[in-house]
């Protein structure tokens, strides 16, 4: 961790600490003042106290630092332990401290007479024990935090690109000559430059198969295809049996891509790494509106926790699992699966799933909103087949096919939350095909 990190770091701890005193500081007053009527520090009080606040602790700690981490199956536990048990402990070290001060207080208090100003010894003893023992336990965190709740200290986020692999990126086209410019300017003008761009012309009626042309002769890294039109899925198959690279990736070509998109992806791929997943820009054209989804961090797979039962977790409780435009894949995997040219309705998800399932690695995250999805072209709107729950059914199905018979209790426990995820995304496709109408 560099300097400007630590100092960063530091930053958010004493923003928390001072948060947590203040917290303390009106907490304990009502309790003690105002509920139960006493000044003095009285144990129940106390105790409620610190329950309270290291609640509010972990809700800070999760809202400020646990930004590109996920604590382990018992870090929360752990931590929250850790709080209320320092605490309790300090806290009787500090009242003992305070009463050897007892004469400067007596000496204050006297003054506080003569001056007729108001003086509460009982008061400011209980409220500077709970300020100092919210520093104390503060300082404790920072120094044992990352081991504390992860079990490690904090390493860097991203790896080092080593050598200069080649990516292979598959783009189907039909009929979005008004988009397509852009999303080829996004790819070619990317900061890592060793790609294979293969255009797949699935028959388009309009000027996008010139469009491809014409860059192709501006840029030896593009190929590209012609074919009658079969369809999306077809259209990524005939890209992928042509892909070369050690990398392949697939984009809409009414989209387009953040510049740093294939250099962010490489630096997230470790050797145990499947597939990365980015974050998006939704771009809503017709409303001129945008903004950035799936860029909160998830965790990873727990150490016990069967590779199914994780990928059903992510099928349950996000949304950026299911796309194939957001990742970047194994080349040598990917060409083992085939988009199904028979589906018209989640055939990207089929393909991840089935990618996923071929390979040993784990899913890696990029937290960073790197694919541009354009909502509101001709080829983006809500498509019909959203709205017919038999395509859902059907979608199900095969997810009950992918897991397998003898599921464990634990997938079984994933796989219908994903079921009721989906009839509640069927209920809102319903909707949003009425209001686009």
């Amino acid at each position: 961790m560099n300097r400007k990190d630590t100092t960063k770091r530091i930053g958010k701890f004493a923003i928390i600490g001072i948060i947590l005193a203040l917290f303390n500081f009106v907490i304990y007053t009502f309790l003690a003042r105002v509920i139960m009527n006493s000044n003095e520090l009285l144990w129940l009080d106390s105790i409620i106290a610190y329950l309270l606040a290291a609640i509010l602790a972990y809700i800070l700690h999760s809202k400020i630092t646990w930004k590109e981490r996920y604590p382990g199956q018992f870090g929360v536990i752990k931590f929250l332990l850790w709080n209320g048990i320092t605490a309790i402990i300090i806290s009787p070290l500090f009242t003992w401290l305070f009463q050897l001060i007892t004469p400067l207080y007596k000496f204050i208090f006297n003054i506080s007479t003569t001056l007729n100003l108001p003086f509460d010894y009982n008061f400011i003893e209980s409220t500077g024990v709970f300020i100092l023992t919210t520093c104390v336990t503060m300082i404790l965190n920072y120094l044992f935090y990352d081991k504390l709740v992860f079990g490690q200290k904090p390493t860097s986020s991203h790896n080092t690109i080593i050598g200069n692999p080649k990516i292979s990126i598959v783009i189907p086209i039909y009929n979005t000559e008004k988009y397509l410019p852009s999303c080829l300017n996004s790819i070619i003008n990317q900061s890592y430059q060793n790609l294979e761009i293969i255009l797949v012309d699935d028959g388009s009626k309009d000027n996008s198969g010139k469009i491809a042309d014409d860059y192709a002769k501006k840029d030896k890294r593009i190929k590209v295809i012609h074919q009658k039109n079969a369809g999306q899925s077809a259209a990524r198959n005939a890209g992928l049996a042509k892909a070369h690279g050690d990398y392949v990736s697939f984009i809409d070509s009414d989209d387009e891509v953040a510049l740093n998109f294939y250099e962010e992806h490489l630096k997230t791929f470790g050797k145990n790494t499947s597939v990365t997943v980015c974050g998006a820009h939704y771009k809503f054209l017709k409303k001129e509106m945008a903004r950035d989804v799936y860029i909160d961090p998830l965790r990873p797979r727990r150490k016990h926790e069967s590779k199914k039962a994780y990928i059903l977790y992510l099928l349950a409780i996000d949304g950026r699992i299911y796309w194939s435009v957001n990742k970047l894949f194994r080349t040598n995997i990917a060409k083992k699966c085939v988009f199904d040219e028979s589906l018209n309705f989640a055939e990207d998800t089929k393909f991840v799933l089935d990618y996923l399932k071929k390979s040993n690695g784990e899913v890696s995250f990029v937290l960073k909103p790197l694919y541009i999805y354009n909502f509101g072209t001709e080829t983006s709107t809500i498509r019909s087949t959203a709205t017919v729950w038999k395509n859902w059914q059907r979608s199900y199905k095969d997810l009950k096919t992918w897991l397998g018979p003898h599921p464990t209790l634990k997938e079984e426990f994933w796989l219908h939350t994903v079921h009721l995820r989906w009839r509640v995304s069927y209920v809102r496709s319903k909707r949003r095909a009425k209001k686009y109408a």
